[in-house]
């Protein structure tokens, strides 16, 4: 893509004097901590609204609220990635943001449309049914307020502004979560309530990443020029054009296997497969911070033309981003029966089965981010295309078999169903990205194979081991919020114990912890 600033007729607005960014290295940092004072934050959430909304309306929430974010991820088609690396070169080009506002705007446009639409009952009955049409609009704008709050976090990414917007999403959350314990206690937390919640929560992230911005321009102005906008028309179009059969597949695919689940087993199997994603999101909240720094790693990497380092990266990093994930992966699939009964209460005790299911979807996430990131890097966008078609394809299809009655050759396994069809799906895909990123750069396909095999099968074994051994002391059902702490100090420390005597296993060296206790020793002094 063309490096210069498509605005040769205007000159950039200047910056503002300040003080100098933060460090890469502390910018991750502040999306790593902002990440780990969310997770109690996002459990505190989780384990309130699906026993204050009950399997019904969770499901209905997630499911109508999904189709929408769905809609605005397919209307995006890239261009927001787009956005970011042209504002991160060119951070007070005012044009551009200008631009990209009426991007914005049309994505507001189509959404809301899209919304109001719904409401005429012989679409929204088709398109989502069992589901009270009213919260068409309302999922509508969730889904926009949704995708801007990604869109304003990724120009503060740009901008170098990442620790004061960091720190802005968790005091935001922080707030939100109170409010949302706040109208609980009173009986006041339903469908709407929490509507208004998101909103105001979103807003409020959205507002205060712009308010943070505004000292990065002298000056706004939302004009733009005939040329200024043929220009960027063509920088955006050519960037996201490639990414447009991607994005439709995706969207129409994913919104089509809720549909499927909502239309033969109703809201409540919805409610299910939603909690069980919740809880499946949190474990990967610790990795997510991590694969970005990564991804820039391999991205420098090409463009040095340096194969071996890219080789190196994946051997080194892609163990033990997937160590990390599977360690939270594994004990919550052992401990699937005590986060249903904190999450859910008794009305979600038939998620069990999907929450183990998709409790270890996080770990080959991690993986398949790492191996999508050499096709980006390389610019193979057309190699993801077309294994996006083959992986919605065949999903669809398996999502067919296992959710869809008997009477139309499926299994009729609801929520079970789609679980099944989600984990395996991603560990196919994810292997086979591995195995033609293995063709590109020097990468040990089968040695991460038998990692993937050997991580995930020490983890699980300790954590069941944990399980039966706190529950030997703790037998009786009363007692299972404290058996379950125990249970995981005592995995903690035996994880650590086997990362210790095993590093190789999860891509590390014992000169690696030396080292870190060399760090420490220094850090100590000082």
């Amino acid at each position: 893509m063309n490096e210069r600033t498509p605005t040769s007729q205007a000159e950039p607005a200047q910056p503002t004097p300040r003080r100098a960014q933060p460090s890469l290295a502390r910018r991750y940092m502040g999306k790593l901590l902002a990440n780990i004072a969310t997770v109690p934050v996002y459990l505190i959430m989780e384990a309130v609204l699906p026993r204050a909304l009950g399997p019904q309306t969770y499901g209905n929430f997630n499911f109508a609220t999904s189709v929408f974010t769905q809609l605005t991820g397919f209307l995006d088609m890239g261009t927001s990635t787009c956005f970011y690396n042209a504002l991160s070169r060119r951070q007070y080009e005012m044009p551009l943001v200008a631009f990209y506002g009426r991007v914005s705007a049309l994505v507001f446009l189509v959404t809301m449309l899209s919304g109001l639409f719904l409401l005429v009952p012989e679409l929204g009955d088709l398109l989502l049914p069992d589901v009270p049409l009213w919260y068409a609009p309302l999922a509508a704008f969730y889904g926009f307020l949704l995708w801007g709050t990604r869109v304003v976090r990724s120009m503060n990414d740009a901008l170098g502004l990442t620790v004061p917007g960091e720190l802005l999403r968790s005091v935001v959350n922080l707030l939100g979560a109170g409010l949302i314990l706040a109208f609980f206690w009173l009986g006041l937390l339903n469908a709407g309530a929490l509507f208004g919640i998101q909103y105001a929560m979103m807003g409020g992230i959205i507002i205060g990443c712009l308010l943070i911005m505004r000292r990065s321009w002298t000056h706004i102005d939302w004009g733009l020029s005939r040329d200024q906008r043929l220009a960027y028309t063509r920088e955006f179009s050519d960037y996201s054009m490639p990414l447009f059969v991607q994005a439709l597949l995706s969207a129409l695919a994913l919104s089509a296997e809720r549909w499927v689940l909502q239309w033969f087993d109703g809201s409540t199997q919805q409610g299910y497969f939603a909690l069980s994603q919740r809880v499946s999101a949190a474990c990967f909240l610790f990795v997510s911070a991590m694969t970005p720094l990564i991804m820039r790693e391999l991205a420098i990497a090409w463009g040095k033309d340096d194969r071996e380092h890219m080789g190196r990266l994946l051997t080194r990093f892609a163990p033990l981003l997937f160590g990390i994930a599977a360690w939270f992966s594994c004990f919550t699939a052992v401990e699937a029966s005590v986060l249903v009964h904190i999450f859910g209460g008794a009305e979600f005790a038939a998620a069990l089965i999907p929450v183990q299911i998709m409790a270890l979807y996080p770990a080959h996430q991690a993986y398949g981010q790492l191996a999508s990131s050499v096709f980006h890097a390389t610019g193979r966008t057309k190699t993801l295309r077309n294994l996006a078609f083959v992986e919605h394809f065949g999903g669809f299809v398996l999502v067919w078999l296992l959710v869809a009655p008997e009477s139309l050759l499926g299994m009729g396994l609801g929520a079970t169903g789609l679980a099944i069809k989600t984990v395996i799906t991603q560990f196919i895909m994810v292997n086979l990205l591995f195995w033609m990123a293995s063709r590109l750069i020097p990468l040990n396909f089968f040695r991460n194979l038998l990692l993937q095999g050997l991580i995930l099968g020490s983890l699980l074994g300790l954590a069941w081991v944990c399980r039966e051994a706190t529950g030997l002391y703790f037998p009786d059902e009363a007692h299972r919020i404290i058996r379950f702490l125990f249970s995981g100090v005592l995995y903690s420390f035996m994880s650590l114990g086997l990362v210790v005597t095993c590093p190789g296993l999860f891509g590390c060296t014992r000169q690696d912890f030396r080292e870190m206790l060399i760090r420490f020793r220094i850090l100590k002094k000082k």
